[in-house]
């Protein structure tokens, strides 16, 4: 019977083991995505779009729960990616004010203040 215990404690120890692991290639791959949806900001700076887009973020729902073989049923899903996005959405919204502050700090450079152009003769 010790033995059992003794194999049962390494089984333990090695799928925590696994789960270490996941969770390190989760921390990476939720880090890239927040470095795109950084990137997006400026595209959709230029495009004149919001940062927050519903019928993406529902499409995003939809296609994370069609994928979805469990054991995490869809409304767990769903309850984790919507974290996920409104951090995005926070990230985008950070960028984005960069953007405008780096962009009012390069007109006052240019001397276009205001949106005022400065007129040469």
């Amino acid at each position: 019977m010790r033995k059992h215990g003794e194999n049962g404690c390494a089984v333990l120890q090695h799928r925590r083991q696994t789960i270490d692991l996941l969770d390190a290639e989760l921390v990476r791959l939720l880090n890239q995505r927040a470095r795109i949806a950084s990137e997006l900001a400026s595209i959709k700076k230029s495009s004149g779009l919001p940062v927050y887009d519903g019928r993406r973020e529902q499409e995003i729902l939809e296609r994370i729960c069609g994928h979805n073989n469990g054991p995490l049923d869809s409304q767990a899903l769903i309850s984790i990616f919507r974290c996920i996005i409104r951090e995005s959405r926070k990230i985008q919204a950070s960028s984005m004010r960069r953007l405008n502050k780096n962009l009012f700090q390069q007109e006052n450079i240019n001397g276009n203040q205001y949106g005022s152009k400065r007129i040469r003769s």
